[in-house]
């Protein structure tokens, strides 16, 4: 009888083992799709760039894109930092994909990714972006500034963009004039605009 429930309980470990092993082909293609989302995503994890935006030496912002292949889109408490805007005379923070305002946004890449600003000043007058900072970002990476106001690109590895702001129009600042367009790019790709 004992060897009866021995053979028994064997029988029953083997059949789970085999209802395990039909579920397993599933993870394997999850597994699969998280290796060509990471083969698409090319710039290694924790290269990071800041873009400052920059009135004098005395009111400036500044907001962080860091690269993390295992990120989402959307804010997570755990790899990105809310903006919190002070009293200063200007803000910047980088926007989600669930329209947050954040100070450090943790994203994967994707070529010709774009992120959008949240640009706010509470005075008209000139003001700057550049990038600030930049770490282990592959050479044959490009940042451009896309200004939707203006309808004009600049590559801000190689230049800063200078702009107004009017408070009286609307427009000119905010979350929907400015986006950061992130590219990896070949020889005659060099110095094309993004769409």
């Amino acid at each position: 009888m004992k060897t009866s429930v021995v053979l028994g309980l064997a029988l029953l470990s083997l059949a789970a083992c085999r209802k395990e092993e039909k579920i397993e082909p599933k993870a394997a293609s999850a597994k699969s799709n998280a290796v060509a989302t990471a083969n698409q995503d090319t710039i290694p994890d924790k290269a990071a760039f800041r873009i400052e935006l920059y009135k004098d030496s005395i009111n400036h912002d500044e907001t962080m894109i860091q690269f993390d292949h295992a990120a989402g889109l959307v804010y997570s408490p755990d790899r990105d930092g809310l903006y919190f805007p002070g009293f200063g005379q200007l803000s910047l923070a980088t926007i989600s994909n669930d329209n947050r305002d954040l100070a450090i946004y943790s994203l994967p890449y994707t070529q010709n990714m774009a992120v959008g600003l949240d640009v706010e000043a509470k005075s008209d007058g000139a003001y700057a972006l550049k990038m600030s900072y930049q770490r282990q970002l592959p050479p044959n990476t490009q940042v451009w500034l896309k200004d939707l106001y203006l309808k004009d690109s600049t590559n801000m590895c190689s230049k800063n963009y200078n702009f107004s702001v009017v408070k009286a129009d609307g427009n000119s600042f905010g979350s929907k004039r400015f986006k950061v367009i992130i590219k990896e790019v070949t020889g005659q790709q060099q110095t094309a605009v993004p769409n």
